[in-house]
């Protein structure tokens, strides 16, 4: 066994195990680790070199540690698969029910009773991407949020598609967000790529009966393809919907667009957090008379009984 490559391949970790089995002896192995030429990271597993351990290799080192049947999963297995940009900083590691190693600094493990499904991703064994989704989602630190959010962001970059997070949650009776997920992949499925679109759709679209828009629709703003949230194409409405806090910096690109939509004949409504969650009515109105003007003869429907869009619509005639 080559054990410089092996190391290498490991991300500059090994096992005693795998020393051992390259013909070093007990004795080699403790005049290395004396001398600091390696390291301990976990148990009979040890660094191979002198600088610091990056974040691939601690989760290389964790898996090494809790064995083949261990996984990266939640936010770790996140990272890997590309749903997450930021490095976690503490590393998630599922594991089967019957294994008796106990957690170390930095690592996170679950124990599951039901196997997991996992896939290998840069060399690492990481939860497979619709196991991750519903896992993050399940959290009790997630909120319904949260749950959709990874779904959305899941399946809008290809990683999955609704319908396999639909069968799979479809197992999942106990998970916690079970029943908002499963409205919302309908929509995801449609083009929505965050909480605040899937929100749209249900508390101001189909809340009030306004007909269903064509969602992430490609277009071009001064010769640069761009996207629009939602656009009803028979009356030439656009609306967009924007979840930043502060966009000062990006008003000017904005301004643009609807510049364009305009030189389209397409109208460009926007609205904002809290329209969607304060003021769904009133958004709902808006757009209903916009549509309206534009040749709509459809009705506005009551959201509920305390429902505020006719009175809105009165106060705006």
């Amino acid at each position: 066994m080559d054990l410089d490559g092996l190391s290498r391949t490991q991300r500059g970790v090994i096992t005693r195990a795998q020393a051992r089995e390259a013909g070093l002896s007990l004795a080699a192995v403790r005049w290395r680790l004396e001398r600091g030429i390696w390291k301990p990271v976990h148990p009979g597993v040890y660094q191979t070199h002198t600088g610091k351990l990056d974040w691939w290799g601690r989760a290389s080192a964790a898996l090494l540690h809790y064995g083949d049947d261990a996984a990266l999963a939640m936010h770790s297995a996140a990272f890997v698969l590309g749903l997450d940009k930021k490095e976690p900083a503490v590393l998630h590691v599922h594991v089967p029910m019957g294994l008796k190693k106990k957690p170390r600094p930095g690592i996170r493990v679950r124990r599951r009773r039901s196997p997991m499904r996992t896939l290998k991703r840069k060399r690492l064994t990481v939860t497979d991407v619709v196991c991750t989704v519903l896992d993050i989602g399940d959290d009790p630190l997630s909120s319904r949020e949260d749950a959709i959010a990874i779904a959305a962001r899941a399946v809008q970059r290809g990683k999955t598609t609704a319908v396999e997070l639909a069968a799979a949650l479809a197992a999942r009776r106990t998970h916690q967000h079970r029943q908002a997920l499963s409205l919302s992949l309908g929509v995801i499925a449609d083009g929505a790529e965050s909480v605040l679109e899937v929100d749209f759709v249900g508390r101001v679209l189909k809340a009030h009966g306004l007909p269903m828009m064509r969602m992430a629709v490609p277009d071009q703003a001064a010769g640069r393809a761009i996207r629009r949230d939602f656009v009803d194409e028979e009356h030439g409405v656009v609306v967009e919907v924007d979840g930043r806090l502060a966009h000062q910096d990006l008003r000017g690109a904005d301004i643009r667009r609807d510049r364009a939509s305009a030189g389209q004949g397409k109208i460009t409504l926007r609205a904002e957090w809290v329209d969607v969650y304060n003021g769904a009515c009133q958004l709902a109105a808006d757009i209903f008379a916009t549509l309206c003007a534009r040749g709509y003869r459809g009705e506005l429907k009551d959201c509920g009984a305390a429902c505020a869009a006719h009175r809105h619509l009165r106060r705006s005639a």
